[in-house]
């Protein structure tokens, strides 16, 4: 299954609708919260029971995941299964909401 789900790889459809496949996941909402990260204030590697998705609003950045890293952008949409290490960092400024 996909981690990572490339916003600009979705086409957006006539009525303005740009639809993010996430047939077969499971996510219990507990928080929402939108997060600024900047280059003296990453988000640090950590990891935890729960399941989370972050989208990100603006900008772009590295997020690693489970010690791997992958560049991410405004669209993005980030899958994480409990107990996967997960961090993100950028050279400049990002915007992004955190589900879980």
């Amino acid at each position: 299954m996909e981690r990572i789900i490339k916003g600009k790889d979705i086409p957006v459809q006539a009525n303005g609708r740009q639809p993010y496949d996430l047939a077969g996941r499971k996510l219990p909402i507990e928080h929402f919260v939108v997060r600024h990260t900047t280059p003296d204030n990453p988000f640090k590697s950590h990891a935890h029971e729960a399941s989370e998705a972050w989208f990100i609003l603006d900008g772009e950045g590295i997020v690693s995941l489970d010690g791997e890293e992958y560049p991410v952008e405004k669209g993005d949409l980030i899958l994480l299964e409990p107990w996967v290490a997960h961090g993100l960092r950028t050279e400049r400024q990002m915007t992004w909401v955190c589900i879980g």
